[in-house]
């Protein structure tokens, strides 16, 4: 499961305490501070007064702290199923893993996503992109959402077996073709769809991740925002770090949760791995689309990653955003910004198009 709610000490609440209010004083001093934000801030006002906040909640909460005031992905889904009137369907996979269905399991395709939060946060909005897409797309389309373990409780690579024991529910059990399932993945959930992506391609030399076996090609592959390096150095990390609501030192803590004692290789940081890794991927995968805010601290380490699967895969999509900021698509939700973003608009009608 993605977590239960952690426990934490006195001193651990009490520190939970002063992060709460150091993100309230910081949110105050910025938004006194909105009119004088040059171009180095958000455009917007409220968003950059609330990306401030959390950059500093994020920077100074643990994990164990995030996950102890986050529901978990299970308790999301249970709490957005009842919202919206539909059967709790869920279904309990290996590795400790659930996946949840939005939609009927008999559905022809399917549409499979892994959420982002930095390996530390559950999911959230995502249920909401599911439940929409669904509805549009009509009965024939059911999505499904990996609960998979957070870090640092889990590190890597268990959810990378987690997401591949999904994968093989979905062919070998349930019975669904490849060329039926769409990937959707944002930030860490892409993430873990590039390692399954590199598994298919180069087997892991992990034994304990079983190998995964395909007889055609998926339907395609979205990867939202996708968080492909785990060492924050570009230079959009210093450009955009008054923008996004994720920085350099945020990313980097998280990326040591999520590795724990692991070595990085281009099964977790894709980004290091050069064209011919991913020669082949066209027998895997029909379409790929990549998007990206330009306003992102990723957004060098996307476009560079973008420039290198390209070679392997020509008919690559990729969508920059001017003026958007890290997955806005599942952020803006939660930020409570009513205007439909222009990546919501591509990322929807891509789907809807191969649904």
């Amino acid at each position: 499961m993605s977590h239960t709610r952690t426990t934490l000490s006195p001193l651990e609440q009490l520190d939970l305490v002063f992060s709460i209010l150091k993100t309230i004083s910081a949110a105050m001093v910025t938004l006194l501070g909105v009119p004088f934000r040059g171009a180095s801030g958000h455009p917007k006002a409220m968003k950059h007064v609330i990306h401030t906040a959390l950059r500093v909640m994020n920077a100074r909460a643990s994990a164990k702290q995030i996950q102890n005031i986050s529901a978990s992905t299970d308790e999301a889904y249970a709490a957005f199923a009842k919202a919206k009137g539909f059967k709790l369907t869920s279904t309990n996979l290996p590795e400790d893993a659930t996946a949840h269905w939005i939609g009927s399991p008999d559905a022809k395709r399917i549409l499979v996503v892994f959420h982002g939060g930095g390996f530390v946060y559950p999911a959230t909005t995502q249920f909401q992109f599911v439940y929409d897409v669904q509805k549009e797309a009509g009965d024939g389309t059911a999505g499904i959402v990996l609960s998979y373990s957070l870090a640092p409780g889990k590190p890597y690579p268990h959810q990378l077996k987690q997401a591949v024991a999904l994968m093989s529910y979905l062919i070998n059990e349930a019975g669904k073709k490849p060329e039926d399932i769409l990937l959707v993945g944002d930030s860490a959930g892409a993430n873990l769809i590039l390692g399954v992506i590199s598994h298919l391609l180069h087997p892991h030399p992990d034994a304990s991740i079983p190998p995964l076996d395909m007889n055609s090609s998926l339907k395609g592959v979205l990867l939202v925002s996708p968080w492909v390096n785990f060492s924050p150095v570009a230079a959009s990390y210093r450009t955009n770090r008054k923008k996004d609501f994720v920085n350099q030192q945020i990313l980097t803590k998280w990326g040591r949760y999520y590795m724990g004692t692991a070595a990085l290789d281009a099964y977790n940081q894709p980004v290091t791995a050069n064209d011919k890794w991913w020669q082949g991927m066209d027998t895997k995968v029909r379409d790929v689309l990549v998007t990206s805010g330009e306003n992102e601290v990723m957004f060098d380490d996307t476009r560079a990653f973008s420039e290198t699967l390209k070679q392997s895969f020509p008919s690559l999509e990729v969508q920059f955003v001017k003026g958007e900021t890290h997955d806005q698509l599942f952020m803006d939700p939660v930020v409570g910004e009513k205007v439909v973003s222009d990546s919501a608009k591509i990322i929807k009608s891509w789907v809807l198009a191969r649904l």
